[in-house]
């Protein structure tokens, strides 16, 4: 009985049938299979350490964007006519009056020297006074009468006072 154990590896039993032979050897892979059906790997990318700069520059574009954002969905409100700013006001309503008087304020202190002259009986501010009084559009009568300053109600009640 010593010969009966061996190291040898026993034959493999034929199959029985032929007929599963071939039923396992007609299955064969498709040439391609479909993307959805793979499954790649991914790959994970690490974003380096970030820097305070890098932080503050990404809060900042985000901040950006969300006032871009708000700007876009805001509907202009469309200035009222009664609505006026300072600016417009002076513009419009004060210089349309007050620099024709100048300049002829300029022009009567030309005819009455008072550049030149330390001491000049001609007053300015009473000129401008005499012209924007006289010229308001709001009076239109008032350019018929062209009051001299002393002539004017509100003066003459002013020096009655005193």
């Amino acid at each position: 009985m010593a010969g009966r154990n061996t190291d040898r590896k026993p034959k493999l039993k034929e199959p029985k049938n032929i007929a599963e032979h071939n039923d396992t050897a007609a299955f064969t892979l498709p040439d391609s299979l479909p993307c959805s059906e793979v499954d790649f790997p991914i790959l994970i990318k690490r974003k380096p350490k970030a820097n305070w700069n890098d932080i503050i520059n990404e809060s900042d574009e985000w901040r950006n964007q969300l006032e871009e954002y708000s700007q876009s969905k805001q509907v202009p409100a469309p200035k009222s006519p009664f609505l006026k700013t300072e600016a417009d006001y002076i513009k419009n309503e004060v210089f349309v009056h007050l620099i024709p008087a100048l300049v002829e304020t300029l022009n009567k202190a030309k005819i009455w020297e008072a550049f030149t002259r330390n001491k000049c009986f001609f007053n300015g501010i009473d000129h401008i006074v005499q012209v924007l009084w006289n010229n308001n559009p709001r009076y239109p009568g008032r350019k018929d009468m062209n009051l001299h300053l002393f002539n004017m109600p509100w003066v003459r009640k002013a020096l009655k006072k005193e």
